[in-house]
């Protein structure tokens, strides 16, 4: 092994600029794939696939390192030796070229950090795991020239300085018979750092996992002791989907009755409730609105324990993350947990008759046995009739034989029914109708969830940005007839749904089938994504609509909004986070 103080000052001098190179590479890699680590949910299991299904390794500076180990080893070469001699300059190539993979490295990390549509937010859990990723890069990058130090060094090699010489690279002279192993060797586990980047991010989130449960129990007790003290009324929400809308509709009809306070946007994880009840649940709060996310069996239970319910809604089991739960019937165990927990503490349960299949929500209800309220097309609160206007929604409904119209400027059938589960919620609650309605004829539009825009001059523009469903995607495609002006075309920008699991294919299908009925212009994004959604397009269109491919989100808004007109009606039907759309070249 060679003594770094025998070192000669150049080879010493190289040794730094590649280390510092090495470690600068990895830093801007780190950032970025912590990125979508995070879009990941800091999930580990989740990140090894979608590192797997992105074909997230590194390409651009592992294919520069393998060059420079190449080089490298060949210029050891006898042959080599002529040409070191005639241009000792060469010799310095595949330096260049690992710092070259290190640079261009950083350059795309640097650009997926740019042009994410959701970027790293670095939170004090990004920064923990940051800080053990950079500790372990630095031990990688140590043993690497440990190990590259034991690679043979030939007796004859020698880096002289020629004083006389015109130039300083001209003054450098090297023996045609040197022999040196250390480059080629470094260069090589510089190929091996770059793969093991993505796994030093688990690595760090993995050895953080006692420290982060620690810091977890203490926010989840602490919010614990201050729910039980400010004694709210809890209202727990979750379904496959429709329950942040939901939420959205009985946030307001409560807010006009007492103060209320709802979980904002989709946090609806236990360390996000956690924050919501820590930082903004106040003594004035009545009502406490809490959206429950199902990520498996028994966490929906979680989440009740840390926040009891005295209300509970269960808006829906489908499709929605079917890919984690694999069965309907796993999904509807998992969603009725939340039944058991407001039995428990002696509460009452409102659950669709819609969202969920009749049989399922039947042998549900027989084991899991307390005071429900039933809403929807049937049960005890039900919806008798409903139309979409330009205006929004004018919903008739039906408790104990008596009707109420309730007038609400929201689009989509699916809408109609997150209005219906919200008025039976507030029902549940003891708010009379008069105050229902009330509430519902104010109601705002809900950001990203067919959030209907009108101007002079312009498009109506149909954003249902967030979270496609198959029943959402449905009641939006409905819309577009609707909003339509005279003249005007149907415009659908779509890069389809996720998570439907094994219901992927056959779901897009048929959804491609109905669009054909509703838009006249249809802009898949990532259609080798989704090909039997453009199969259904190519099986229903006689010719009358106009079909376009793009890669990228970006790109189909922009040749929209390129060719729209004031007529037209545009949905925006889902846009993909970074983890589906991105197109990741490390």
């Amino acid at each position: 092994m060679t003594d770094i103080a025998e070192l000669d000052p150049i080879v010493a001098t190289i040794a730094v600029v590649i280390g510092l190179g090495l470690l600068w590479f990895s830093s801007a890699r780190g950032a970025a794939l912590m990125m979508f680590f995070q879009q990941e949910e800091y999930d580990n299991t989740r990140f090894v696939v979608w590192l797997r299904d992105k074909r997230a390794w590194d390409k651009t500076a592992s294919i520069w390192f393998l060059a420079a180990a190449t080089l490298s080893a060949l210029l050891q070469s006898d042959l080599a030796g002529g040409v070191l001699n005639a241009v000792p300059q060469i010799a310095f190539l595949p330096l260049l070229a690992l710092l070259a993979g290190c640079a261009l490295g950083v350059m795309r990390s640097a650009s997926m950090l740019r042009d994410n549509k959701k970027p790293l937010v670095r939170t004090d859990r990004v920064k923990r795991i940051l800080r053990i990723y950079y500790v372990f890069v630095l031990a990688l990058v140590g043993l690497a020239f440990f190990m590259a130090s034991w690679a043979p060094v030939g007796a004859t090699y020698s880096v002289s300085y020629n004083e006389a010489a015109a130039s300083w690279m001209d003054r450098l002279e090297f023996l045609s018979q040197s022999h040196d192993w250390r480059f080629p060797v470094l260069a090589a586990l510089a190929f091996g750092i770059a793969q093991a980047l993505p796994f030093l991010i688990i690595a760090a989130n993995k050895f953080l996992e006692p420290v982060e449960e620690r810091i977890k129990a203490g926010f989840r007790n602490e919010a614990v002791e201050k729910l039980a003290k400010l004694s709210p009324k809890v209202v727990a929400i979750t379904g496959s989907f429709g329950k942040t809308s939901t939420k959205h509709i009985l946030a307001h009809i409560l807010q006009s009755a007492a103060p209320t306070l709802a979980t904002p946007g989709s946090v609806n994880t236990e360390m996000g409730i956690t924050r919501v009840i820590r930082e903004q649940l106040t003594p004035e709060h009545q009502f406490f609105i809490v959206e429950m996310g199902a990520y498996g069996p028994g966490s929906i239970a979680r989440l009740c324990r840390l926040t009891p319910p005295d209300v509970a809604l269960v808006t829906a089991v489908g499709a929605a993350h079917y890919e984690r739960f694999k069965t309907l019937e796993t999904v509807a165990k998992a969603k009725f947990e939340i039944a058991e927990a407001v039995f428990d503490n002696g509460g009452r349960a409102v659950v669709s008759t819609d969202g969920i299949p009749s049989q399922l929500r039947e042998e549900r209800m027989s084991v899991v046995t307390g005071d429900y309220l039933l809403a929807g097309t049937t049960g005890d609160i039900r919806q008798k009739h409903y139309a979409l206007t330009p205006e929004g929604l004018k919903i008739t409904v039906e408790e104990l034989g008596e009707e109420q119209v309730l007038t609400v400027p929201l689009y989509g059938q699916h809408q109609a029914g997150n209005i219906v589960m919200a008025a039976a919620t507030a029902r549940a609650l003891g708010l009379p109708w008069a105050a229902i309605k009330g509430a519902l004829a104010t109601m705002p539009q809900i950001r990203h969830r067919l959030e209907v825009t009108r101007s002079t001059d312009a498009p109506t523009i149909i954003n249902d940005a967030y979270n496609s469903n198959p029943v959402g995607f449905a009641a939006a495609l409905e819309c577009l007839d609707v909003l339509v002006e005279e003249g005007g075309r149907r415009i659908l920008i779509t890069p389809g749904m996720v998570e439907l699991g094994d219901l992927h294919e056959a779901e897009h299908e048929r959804l491609g089938k109905l669009t054909v009925k509703h838009a006249d212009i249809v802009c898949v994004v990532t259609p080798d994504r989704i090909p039997s959604y453009v199969g259904g397009l190519e099986a229903e269109n006689d010719g009358t609509v106009t079909v376009m491919t793009f890669a990228t989100q970006e790109a189909a808004e922009t040749w929209v909004k390129n060719n729209w007109k004031a007529p037209d009606a545009v949905l925006f039907e889902n846009n993909l986070p970074d983890l589906y759309e991105a197109q990741v070249r490390f």
